[in-house]
């Protein structure tokens, strides 16, 4: 028996309506509906795979204990609740709260329940050892906004805007931030049609950089360097908003003596980008009047990803890219509570050196969230170098 059935795919946020093809139950096909007004028939590759994620045969359907022989048996899920439940217990008692440590990776996504409930349970045990995956691939975002501080008017509308610059972004293969999630591939091709000046570094040529008028390839972990170049020919040649920066920034100065080294034949020669190039991105990113410029998680991922953060901010603050007062609010919370969004800055603010300190280098939580990638580390110090700290036993839901 075939049939087909609506739902949506939990694989990401934007959750896209899809069309389910079941075969005697079982799925085998996934695509996008057409009949969706906003999406129009759009899925991703990673939400048309789901039926072989979904059948993977790898996939742990239910509880599973090792045996004493070492090999996993099937346990009913009330007998797993009741041994977790004896261990947290027993290690809380021995060594403390902080001895239990949470991790909630990107797959606590499909369900929209589990960080909180996850947050909550840590919460009620008095533990503070709470850890994401946003610390591994996308920290920067975070500290950067705490050290550049915050637009409460937010960005520049997308569908209303004349350039758009894209850092590390490949929006028509899946749906990433900067371009309205609801069928990214299309809203981009619309809005390119209509007149925006699209403008992508990557080093890769991406299925979004083919349709860019202007695409930058630099050596890969590079960006800093020329997103500094575009702020030296925006500054050089007097591309920014001068009114706005004077009247809602602080430090212009000091960015500009900054970036003045970055020259685009200096530029050119480090990251491997021709200068000619750089300077024309820098004019029509300049130009505008209306846009943005996003980074993704690829840039992220280099060892200086929070300078390229940081730098997007800037360059977005000195041409003027944010919401003026009465403009439309771009993503005005439904179903959170309401907020007021003002046409003004907020202030930076701390970005790191609060809340729970870890033993290993005295990292402590951030803006970003505790680090990850020391939890590994945490875990394993050995016994004499615990002091009066206890040791960490990590849980991932």
């Amino acid at each position: 028996m075939t049939e087909t059935v609506p739902s949506i795919c939990r694989y990401c946020p934007a959750h896209c309506p899809i069309l389910v093809t079941l075969e005697n139950g079982r799925a085998t096909r996934v695509v996008g509906d057409p009949e969706s007004p906003l999406f129009g028939g759009y899925t991703c590759p990673k939400g048309r795979a789901l039926p072989e994620q979904h059948a993977h045969p790898d996939r742990l359907l239910h509880s599973v204990a090792r045996s004493e022989n070492g090999d996993f048996e099937r346990i009913d899920v009330e007998r797993a609740m009741d041994e977790i439940a004896a261990r947290v217990k027993a290690i809380v008692d021995a060594h403390g709260p902080r001895s239990v440590a949470l991790y909630v990776g990107t797959n606590s996504l499909p369900y929209a329940a589990a960080p909180g409930t996850a947050h909550s349970w840590l919460s009620g045990l008095g533990s503070r050892m709470f850890f994401t995956s946003n610390t591994i691939d996308q920290p920067g975002k975070q500290i950067a906004a705490a050290l550049h501080g915050l637009w409460q008017g937010g960005e520049n509308d997308f569908q209303t805007s004349d350039t758009w610059l894209l850092v590390g972004l490949n929006p028509v293969i899946s749906k990433s931030a900067g371009v309205p999630s609801q069928n990214p591939a299309r809203k981009l091709k619309d809005a390119v049609d209509r007149g925006m000046k699209l403008i992508v570094i990557d080093p890769r040529r991406t299925e979004t950089a083919r349709r860019a008028a202007i695409h930058l390839q630099p050596r890969p972990g590079e960006d800093p360097t020329l997103m500094a170049g575009l702020l030296h020919v925006v500054i050089a040649e007097k591309l920014y908003d001068e009114a706005f920066t004077l009247q809602e920034a602080e430090g212009f100065e000091a960015l500009s003596r900054a970036v003045l080294p970055f020259a685009p034949e200096y530029v050119s020669k480090r990251a491997g980008v021709p200068a000619d190039a750089l300077i024309e991105a820098a004019r029509v990113f300049g130009a505008g009047p209306r846009g943005c410029s996003v980074t993704g998680t690829g840039p992220s991922f280099a060892t200086r990803g929070t300078l390229t953060e940081y730098l997007s901010l800037c360059l977005n603050t000195i041409c003027g890219r944010w919401s003026r007062a009465g403009e439309k609010v771009g993503r005005p919370n439904v179903m959170l509570p309401a907020y007021t969004a003002r046409a003004q800055p907020h202030a930076p603010y701390q970005a790191w050196g609060y809340g729970e300190k870890m033993r290993v280098r005295g990292l402590t939580n951030a803006t970003c969230g505790m680090p990850t990638a020391a939890l590994a580390d945490e875990i394993l110090l050995k016994a004499k170098d615990r002091s009066k700290r206890s040791s960490v036993w990590a849980a991932t839901p």
